[in-house]
């Protein structure tokens, strides 16, 4: 006989095929207890497509289970992720109870979706954590083709979450938002017409008037200074969008300040800047970050290939080695894009090369230690 789980045939038929809805639910949940929670999720919805995803119903299923603290899409293969859909999302957050139970949500890979799958989490009380990158940790959020995520379908649903603040403390703690979101030109050069931008604004102000924040070192209280929590400035694009203050992984809060007290080289807790390749913020205590030498950028060590410049010795990230062999180096050796321009040459034949705006840090150190910059 054939096992199919096409459950709009319920009580077998005829022709010798027995569907897997027709069996007892105990063996179902036991199958269902060795997949991956994503995997466990999908095929609950499979045994149960004929009932369409709505936002109405309550509690989840025996074959779901009821452990959904946290959904990430990124423990199923990446290809099956990448092939769901709204209906899909839809029909797993609704089929796990998400507005009562999930707490952290991650989309990783669903670059097939809108956002409007997002539905059944309209006015949760309980969510925590929203990451919409589409990427695991340490992986590059730039995506080609851009995916569909569209903001014009999940920032209302944001809206209706934080909203339920207002009358109460809402739960929400961290967002991490698309890289094509925080890059879009509509948001950078006309941010007054821009949702995503007015979005920011208000999450800003919904967090500064949700529970007090205070820094689990010094236990002052959160955002300090002018900054608010979410950076809106388009002076640092690289930050632009992201959540200050607040780890992406275990969602502790720090200020910039306060320094990790068991690194030598007096490290601080948290980063200003997100990292230059997964453009994330992590506290130092789930990711050891290094600073490149040469630009003067943050990069997780898991994301960034950094090599030690031969004439300097100094790290330097990716971005920084050169392309040009130098001449007085050794074979394989590695040069920094810095020491390659400055070696043998004048401040001023770098400065009309390369103009004020590119000139590094690194060089203009350089050349005035030396006496012979300005």
């Amino acid at each position: 006989k054939i096992l199919t789980a096409d459950s709009s045939h319920k009580g077998g038929s005829d022709s010798g095929i027995i569907h897997l809805s027709d069996l007892p639910v105990e063996p179902l949940t036991h199958v269902a207890s060795y997949l991956a929670p994503p995997s466990r999720a999908l095929f609950d919805v499979a045994l149960n497509f004929d009932a369409k995803p709505s936002a109405d119903s309550s509690g989840s299923s025996a074959t779901a289970g009821n452990d959904w603290d946290a959904l990430d899409f990124g423990d199923i293969e990446k290809d099956l992720a990448a092939q769901l859909t709204d209906y899909d999302i839809s029909g797993v957050l609704v089929c796990i109870d998400a507005v009562n139970n999930l707490k952290k949500l991650s989309l990783t890979n669903c670059i097939n979706i809108t956002g409007v799958g997002l539905e059944p989490l309209r006015g949760s009380i309980i969510i925590e954590q929203i990451d919409l990158s589409l990427v695991g940790y340490h992986e590059s959020p730039e995506l080609d083709p851009e995916p569909q995520l569209s903001y014009t379908e999940v920032l209302p649903i944001l809206v209706s979450i934080i909203e339920r603040g207002w009358g109460g403390f809402f739960a929400l703690k961290h967002l991490h938002f698309p890289w094509s979101w925080r890059q879009d030109e509509r948001n950078i050069e006309y941010p007054w017409e821009s949702e995503f931008h007015n979005f920011l604004l208000q999450y800003n102000d919904a967090l500064l008037h949700n529970e007090d924040v205070s820094c689990l070192r010094c236990d002052r209280n959160l955002p300090r200074g002018r900054r608010g929590w979410m950076v809106t400035s388009h002076y640092t694009p690289l930050a632009y969008g992201s959540q200050s203050f607040t780890c992406c992984k275990c969602m502790n809060h720090y200020c910039t300040n306060c320094p990790d007290e068991e690194a030598e080289d007096n490290k601080r807790l948290i980063s200003s800047l997100p990292c230059r390749k997964c453009k994330r913020i992590y506290c130092f205590n789930c990711q050891e970050m290094e600073t490149c030498q040469s630009c003067a950028k943050n990069c997780c060590v898991d994301c960034g290939d950094f090599k030690q410049c031969y004439h300097c010795q100094e790290k330097i990230c990716y971005n920084c080695v050169s392309e040009e062999d130098c001449h007085d180096s050794p074979a394989n050796s590695v040069t920094c894009i810095t020491c390659y321009r400055c070696r043998g040459r004048t401040f001023q034949e770098i400065k009309e090369e390369l103009g004020d705006d590119n000139m590094s840090w690194k060089i203009r150190t350089r050349f005035i230690l030396s006496g012979l910059g300005d």
